[in-house]
C-alpha cells in the first residue's frame, strides 16, 4: 500500500473494511472535522471536512471504490472485490453522503412519536364522542318524531 495518505487512512480503515465500518469511521471523522463543531480554524475544518465526504462517497460507493482500489494497486480489477454486503436501503440521490441505516431511535425520536401517537388517540377519542353524543340526539329526535306521529 502507498505510504500517501488515502481515503482509508484518512478514515483510520484497512482495504478490507465493510461497508458499516466505512459508514462508523465516516461519522466519527465527521464529528471531529465538522465545520461547525471543531475546533479547528474554519479554513481546516472546511477542507477536511470536504476530503472526508469525498473519501466517504467514494469507499462507500461500489464501483468507486474498485475503480479506486485499482488506481492504489490494491486491487487488479477496477470492479470492487470486497465483502458482499447487499446494499438495498441506500438513497438515490448522489448528493447524499449517509446511507439509511436501521438504528435505534434517539430520544427525540421517541418523543416525537409519543406526541404523535398521543394526538391520535386524541382525535379518536374526540371522534367516538361526537359520534355518541350525535347519536345520542339522534335516537332522541327519532323517539320525539315518532310519539308524536
Amino acid at each position: 500500500m502507498p505510504s500517501v495518505l488515502n481515503y482509508y487512512h484518512l478514515l483510520d480503515l484497512t482495504p478490507d473494511a465493510s461497508d458499516n465500518e466505512i459508514r462508523d469511521a465516516y461519522r466519527q471523522k465527521s464529528k471531529i472535522y465538522h465545520p461547525d463543531t471543531t475546533l479547528l480554524s474554519q479554513e481546516i475544518a472546511i477542507q477536511q471536512f470536504q476530503l472526508l465526504n469525498k473519501a466517504y462517497s467514494t469507499l462507500s460507493n461500489p464501483d468507486l471504490r474498485g475503480k479506486y482500489d485499482y488506481q492504489l494497486g490494491i486491487n487488479k480489477s477496477p470492479y470492487y472485490s470486497g465483502p458482499k454486503i447487499r446494499r438495498s436501503n441506500t438513497f438515490s440521490s448522489s448528493s447524499s453522503l449517509l446511507d439509511r441505516q436501521e438504528r435505534p431511535l434517539s430520544a427525540g425520536e421517541l418523543f416525537a412519536l409519543l406526541i404523535l401517537g398521543l394526538t391520535f388517540l386524541g382525535c379518536l377519542v374526540l371522534a367516538l364522542i361526537l359520534a355518541f353524543t350525535r347519536g345520542e340526539m339522534m335516537l332522541q329526535q327519532a323517539s320525539i318524531t315518532s310519539c308524536m306521529g
